[in-house]
């Protein structure tokens, strides 16, 4: 049964009723999102190098590829489990991108958390935004034009760790020609 309000209002609802209705509608709860977790505890600061790469494809064939950085700087090492050091990771500035006769800036961050059991977590993150990116939905952030990340658990505490970063293949789709990041990630401690 479909109804349009005019037309309840006609056969009798009575008004207070409505208001009434529309009142308790918005007292619910609402289902926002959680406030990220606090910053954990901060051990130390850690190296970290990233040497990134843009692949371009059209058709199915890459036609190129070239090295867009490769860049060093610190970044936090805490103590936690990795849930909110993947949040509160550091950006480390200096790697551009040119697209369009535009010159982008590609985000990098990282971070490491040492754990109880003496695990040793690490995350790392680049990405580029056009400045014409549009939001997926009104809550999402802008969707990038490329980006790639990873998280790394591993048993132990070494002095060194190195890792590759996977591309995000819906970004990947969404650009003509296709492209994305390749980056190779090293964390000294």
């Amino acid at each position: 049964m479909n109804t349009s309000l005019p037309a309840v209002m006609k056969r009798g609802l009575p008004r207070k009723r409505l208001l009434a209705m529309a009142l308790l509608l918005s007292v619910l709860p609402a289902h926002a999102m959680p406030p990220p977790p606090p910053e954990p505890p901060l051990l130390r600061h850690a190296g970290m190098t990233v040497t990134v790469k843009l692949i371009q494809a059209r058709n199915g064939t890459v036609f190129s590829i070239t090295e867009l950085c490769k860049i060093s700087g610190k970044i936090p090492v805490y103590a936690d489990e990795g849930i909110a050091a993947s949040i509160h990771a550091r950006e480390i500035g200096g790697c551009r991108m040119s697209r369009n006769r535009q010159h982008l800036r590609v985000s990098v961050l990282g971070a490491k958390a040492m754990t109880k059991k003496g695990d040793t977590y690490a995350t790392a993150y680049v990405g580029v935004v056009a400045p014409d990116a549009i939001k997926l939905c009104s809550i999402c952030g802008l969707q990038p034009l490329a980006d790639s990340r990873a998280e790394v658990r591993v048993s132990g505490r070494p002095k060194s760790l190195s890792f590759s970063l996977d591309p995000n293949p819906v970004s990947m789709l969404n650009t003509k020609p296709t492209l994305w990041l390749e980056a190779e990630v090293e964390m000294v401690d």
